[in-house]
C-alpha cells in the first residue's frame, strides 16, 4: 500500500507480473535468510515511501508483511511492525470506504470498502505466535497486504465491489480512443477493472533525436497487458475488425484526432471525453501546460458528453485539484489522470443507467489552448522570474525551456524561486546529459550573459 505522493520504484514487482496473482507460501524457517529478507523489505518500504509492503511485491514468495507509517503531523502514526504468516480470523460488521493506492499498481488510486476492525493471528520475526485486533488505518493496511499474500490486488477488490453493486457494468462494451500518457493511465484502470474494452490509438510517429517511430503511450500500455489495439491516422471509419462489434459507450481521452458524428452516434450510451481541466476553462489540445502557464490556483478533470464541437459538450462530472507552484506538466498530467480515472469509475454507473445529469457549458467563460512548438521554449529574460518558472514547469517535458550560452543551447529542466530570484536545479548543455546546475557551473569557464543577474 502507498500514500498519495508516492512514486514507483524499480525494485517493486508491478502489474501485470504473474507473481502478484499467485498465493504465497507460509514461512517455516525463522532463520538468517528470513532476517535478511525482512531487513531488505523494511529498507524498500522506507526508500519508496510506502506504508505497507507484502513479500511478493518485493519478489519473495512467502508470507511476510512490513508496515510503518511515520507521516509528519499525522496523528495516525504506526511504528514499524512485522507480520509473518498473518491470517484474518474475524471481520467487524462495521465497514468504511477510503482511498487506497499500491506500489505495485502505480498512478492508480481507488476507493475501497473494508472492515473497520479485524482480528488476526500471526507470528513475529522469531516465530512466536501472536494475536492482534487492529482497527482504523492499521486494519486497512493489513487487509490490503494480506490480500497481496493471497494473490489479490486492490483493483480486484474495487472491481468486485463495483460490479456487485452495479451488475449492469459487467457487460458494458467500451470503445476506448486515446494516445497520450493521460489516456494510458485511464486505460490501465479500465483493463485492471476487467471492462470489455476495444482500443484505438494513433499510429506511431517519429520521436527523439534519431526520429525513430515511437508507439503512443496507449499502445505501450495495451502491449504491457497483451491487449489488442488498432492504430489509425484518421478515424473517418471504424477499423474493419470492429465493424460488427457491439459498442455501448465510447470513452475518449487525449486522442488528438477529430471523431466524426457518425461514430459518436454509434453507441447507445453515447460518447464521453475525459478532459484534464475545469471546462469550459482551457479547452483544446494543451490544457495542462496552459493551466501552469496561466498561474491558476486550481485545475481539474471534466467528463463531458462529446459533440461535434471539440471540448464543448455538456458536463457530466467534474472535480477540482489545487495546483502546486513546483508542479510540472509531467507530474500534473499523472496526478490528473489518477483523479480522472477515479471520477470515471464513479460516473460510469450513472452513465450506464442513463441517469447522469448533463450541464451545458457556459461558453462565455471559455478559454482556449493551442499546440506548442519547440520555438515556444526559448526563455525571454525580460519576463518576471515567476513567469519564467511557470514556463519551465509548463514546458517540461515538451517542448522544453531553453536559453543560450554563446551559441550553445542550455535546456533548463527544473528551477524554483528563491527570494524572487531564479534558482536553477537541473540543466542540460547542448549535446550532453542533464546535470545539476551546480555541477554545470563548476565546469563552466565562459563569459556570464546578462541573464545570470536573475539567477540566485
Amino acid at each position: 500500500m502507498k500514500t498519495q505522493s508516492d512514486n514507483l520504484p524499480n525494485t517493486i514487482v508491478t502489474v501485470p507480473d504473474i507473481r502478484l496473482d499467485q498465493p504465497t507460501k507460509k514461512v517455516e524457517n525463522f532463520d538468517m535468510a528470513l532476517k535478511s529478507q525482512i531487513e531488505a523489505m523494511v529498507k524498500t518500504l522506507r526508500d519508496e515511501g510506502g506504508v505497507g509492503l507484502a513479500a511478493n511485491q518485493a519478489g519473495y514468495p512467502n508470507q511476510v508483511i512490513t508496515i510503518e507509517y511515520a507521516e509528519k503531523d499525522s496523528e495516525a502514526q504506526i511504528p514499524l511492525k512485522i507480520f509473518i504468516n498473518p491470517e484474518i480470523v474475524e471481520y467487524s460488521e462495521e465497514k468504511n470506504c477510503a482511498e487506497e493506492g499500491c506500489l505495485s499498481v502505480p498512478k492508480i488510486e481507488l476507493d475501497i470498502e473494508r472492515a473497520e476492525k479485524i482480528k488476526i493471528k500471526y507470528q513475529d520475526e522469531v516465530g512466536h505466535r501472536k494475536k492482534l485486533t487492529p482497527k482504523g488505518l492499521l486494519a486497512r493496511i493489513l487487509q490490503h497486504e494480506i490480500d497481496h499474500l493471497n494473490g489479490i490486488i486492490f483493483t480486484h477488490r474495487a472491481q468486485d465491489q463495483l460490479f456487485a453493486k452495479f451488475p449492469e457494468l459487467n457487460n458494458l462494451n467500451i470503445l476506448f480512443l486515446g494516445s497520450g500518457e493521460f489516456a494510458s493511465i485511464i486505460l490501465e484502470g479500465l483493463i485492471l477493472f476487467g471492462f470489455n474494452t476495444n482500443i484505438i490509438t494513433e499510429k506511431e510517429k517519429p520521436a527523439g533525436r534519431d526520429q525513430a517511430n515511437k508507439k503512443t503511450a496507449v499502445a505501450e500500455m495495451a502491449d504491457k497487458f497483451k491487449k489488442k489495439y488498432f492504430e489509425v491516422d484518421q478515424i473517418s471509419e471504424l477499423p474493419i475488425e470492429l465493424a460488427n462489434t457491439p459498442i455501448d459507450l465510447i470513452i475518449c481521452a487525449d486522442f488528438g484526432r477529430l471523431i466524426p458524428k457518425k461514430i459518436l452516434d454509434l453507441p447507445n450510451l453515447g460518447a464521453i471525453n475525459i478532459h484534464p481541466s475545469l471546462l469550459p476553462e482551457f479547452q483544446g489540445p494543451t490544457p495542462i501546460p496552459s493551466a501552469i502557464l496561466a498561474g491558476v490556483n486550481e485545475t481539474g478533470v471534466t467528463i463531458i458528453r462529446m459533440s461535434e464541437k471539440i471540448d464543448q459538450g455538456p458536463i457530466l462530472a467534474q472535480v477540482s485539484v489545487e495546483l502546486s507552484n513546483s508542479e510540472n506538466s509531467w507530474d500534473l498530467e499523472e496526478r490528473l489522470a489518477t483523479v480522472g480515472l477515479k471520477l470515471l469509475i464513479k460516473a460510469l454507473p450513472l452513465i450506464a443507467k442513463k441517469q447522469i445529469r448533463e450541464i451545458p457549458q457556459d461558453q462565455t467563460k471559455a478559454s482556449f489552448t493551442r499546440k506548442f512548438s519547440k520555438e515556444d521554449g526559448l526563455i525571454s529574460w525580460s519576463k518576471s522570474t515567476k513567469k519564467i518558472v511557470r514556463q519551465i514547469n509548463a514546458y517540461y517535458p515538451w517542448p522544453g525551456s531553453y536559453t543560450f550560452l554563446g551559441e550553445k543551447r542550455l535546456i533548463i529542466h527544473q528551477a524554483h524561486l528563491e527570494k524572487n530570484k531564479l534558482a536553477l536545479d537541473i540543466v542540460q548543455p547542448e549535446g550532453k546529459r542533464p546535470m545539476l546546475w551546480q555541477d554545470f557551473l563548476r565546469g563552466y569557464n565562459g563569459p556570464k550573459p546578462k541573464w545570470f543577474t536573475k539567477i540566485s
